[in-house]
């Protein structure tokens, strides 16, 4: 009975509607793991971006090797652009200092594999710094000081000093004059020694080796040195993270890439790649909870919030008064008369005044620290010279990236541009609804950075030049539609009414009527557009599109100032080059 085809025959429906109950489990056992077709590393710099993009794609080969797999490296020079690239899935694993590992925690419940190991430690330390010869000796004396931190999302540069601070009793958000980001830890070190700032919060070693960023950014400097004025409790180190979805759906890759990073640690050949990488001596296994320090320190940093009330309650109740002055001055009675006239012009002028006034207060416009600095502005100049040659091949390779980026970005805009143009000018679209939404469409796409769009978009579609590249676009399409419709309003109308008596259709004024006026203004348009896109795409390093950006601000932040002088003339002679190309066309255009 027991091997019996009835019984056989029940086991087999049984088995089938236990399999029909639970779908995923049954293919989550029996459905073969899919490889894909490479994997992405993701980075961010704690310093110098172009030595690490060099050591990560060392790293990159040396990983894929050993997984037989290609695998890719990339670096971006912001801590969120590598967070939301993880969570859309184009980064898969991310090297991630502690506090963008909580915030990829809090937005996706990233999962923490390893952590790294320098000078035989899985952790390190956060400190606060100023110069030798400051007369700040504890952090009450930073009160009414400048400070520089690394970045919002920087553990050692931002978070966990702040934290201490709060612990302390010290308001972070009231006690300072002035906070600067300065990119970097390089960056910020560099500020102190400079004496831009009073104190900077960077990387330290442990408090009984005496060194950190300080140390090791200014060792072949002349003093004066800086010391440390506040140490942190010692702070799990830099974690390697993967998404929660690829480690369901590549649970086996996921293990083959822990256990090959934890091997290279182990070998004499892979401790030299990984000692390029950020002076790494190997891994560790890890978890989530090492790091509960971090945790509590980044909840605490975000829920410091100003306190209710302004905080500059003058530059508001004047910021009012000028605000109420230029809707007087828009009132369509002022103009009735010539006594009016008269007193709108001095009404004018007294508020101008009050405004460049309000403003040289606001804006810090101080002539006595223009003087007192000009040595560091002379020491600066004098470091940006002579130009390091070396550095020109590179130079020259970004800029023809920066302009391929730009052209891109600048002609995908140009025909929606043009059709929302006509759709917003008064004396090509009759119907003022629509002149409305379209032009309030406009107004809110140039209101958006182009780096809001890019981070937006890297949600998207990932790092590399495409997020760069579609927010130039986004943002070109208001700039130009907004210079068309006004260079299109200002054209002489006669011609296009004469074509209209005729008979004429709409498609045929526009094509004869309208456009030979508009074509040479068309064409300076576009040009001036794609000259500005190129100096906007600078900012496109930031989301990994690399580009001659990348370099400047790799070289800014890392005070290579003799290699900035290189990338400047590089990004002068690209824009005196447009704008001989722009004025030619221009002429024959007419």
């Amino acid at each position: 009975m027991r091997n019996s085809p009835f019984a056989l025959a029940l086991s087999f429906a049984l088995a089938l509607f236990v399999a029909a109950l639970s779908p995923r489990r049954a293919l989550a056992q029996h459905a073969p793991e899919v490889i894909p077709d490479e994997i992405v590393l993701g980075f961010h710099p704690a310093e110098n971006a172009q030595s690490l993009q060099q050591s990560a794609d060392a790293l990159a080969r040396a990983l894929s090797a050993r997984i037989q797999l290609p695998v890719r490296a990339y670096v971006t020079l912001d801590y969120t652009s590598l967070v939301e690239a993880m969570r859309s899935g184009q980064v898969h694993f991310a090297w991630l200092t502690p506090a963008p590992l909580i915030l990829a925690e809090q937005l996706f419940d990233a999962q923490v594999l390893l952590t790294q190991v320098r000078r035989g430690s899985p952790s390190y330390y956060a400190a606060i710094v100023v110069r030798d010869d400051s007369n700040i000796r504890t952090v009450e004396d930073l009160r009414g000081r400048t400070m520089a931190w690394v970045d919002p999302q920087s553990t050692s540069g931002f978070v966990i000093p702040r934290f201490l601070l709060a612990e302390r009793g010290l308001d972070p958000q009231r006690m300072f004059r002035q906070q600067v980001f300065a990119g970097g830890h390089d960056a910020a070190v560099l500020a102190v020694y400079n004496g831009q700032v009073d104190a900077a919060a960077v990387w330290a070693e442990p408090p009984t080796d005496g060194g950190g960023a300080w140390v090791r950014f200014l060792r072949n400097r002349p003093p004066p040195r800086l010391r440390p004025i506040l140490y942190s409790p010692a702070v799990p180190s830099d974690a390697v993270g993967v998404h929660p979805r690829f480690l369901r759906e590549h649970p086996t890759l996921v293990r083959s890439v822990r256990s090959a990073l934890l091997a290279m640690g182990q070998s004499d050949e892979g401790r030299a790649v990984l000692r390029r990488l950020n002076s790494t001596d190997g891994f560790v296994e890890a978890n989530s909870a090492q790091y509960a320090l971090v945790r509590r320190a980044y909840a605490a940093s975000r829920a410091l919030r100003p306190a209710r009330g302004f905080e500059r309650p003058w530059d508001v109740a004047i910021f009012t008064i000028l605000c109420v002055f230029a809707g007087v001055l828009a009132l369509p009675q002022w103009s009735k008369s010539a006594r009016r006239r008269a007193w709108r012009g001095q009404f004018a002028w007294a508020a101008l005044a009050l405004a460049a006034v309000w403003g040289a207060i606001g804006a810090q416009l101080s002539l006595s620290k223009l003087v007192a600095g000009r040595a560091n502005m002379l020491a600066f100049m004098r470091a940006m010279v002579p130009p390091d040659r070396a550095v020109l091949p590179s130079v020259i390779e970004s800029a023809i990236v920066t302009a391929q980026l730009a052209l891109v970005g600048t002609l995908l805009a140009v025909p929606l541009a043009v059709v929302l143009a006509f759709l917003a000018a008064e004396n090509t679209m009759p119907s003022r609804p629509v002149r409305s939404i379209v032009r309030l469409a406009l107004n809110l796409d140039r209101s958006v950075d182009t780096l809001i769009l890019a981070l937006v978009l890297v949600s998207a579609v990932g790092l590399g030049p495409l997020p760069g590249v579609l927010a130039l676009a986004i943002h070109s399409v208001g700039a130009l539609a907004k210079q068309f419709y006004e260079t299109i309003e200002t054209l002489d109308p006669g011609p296009p009414e004469a074509m209209r008596s005729v008979g004429m259709s709409p498609t045929q004024v526009l094509r004869w009527g309208v456009w030979p006026q508009f074509a040479a203004h068309f064409v300076g348009i576009v040009l001036f557009r794609f000259e500005l896109n190129v100096r906007v795409s600078t900012v496109l390093g930031l989301v990994g599109a690399g580009g001659i950006g990348f370099l400047l601000m790799t070289y800014m932040r890392g005070a290579e100032y003799a290699k900035v002088t290189v990338v400047v003339a590089a990004i002068v002679a690209m824009v005196m080059a447009l704008d001989a190309i722009s004025s030619r066309l221009r002429r024959d255009a007419k």
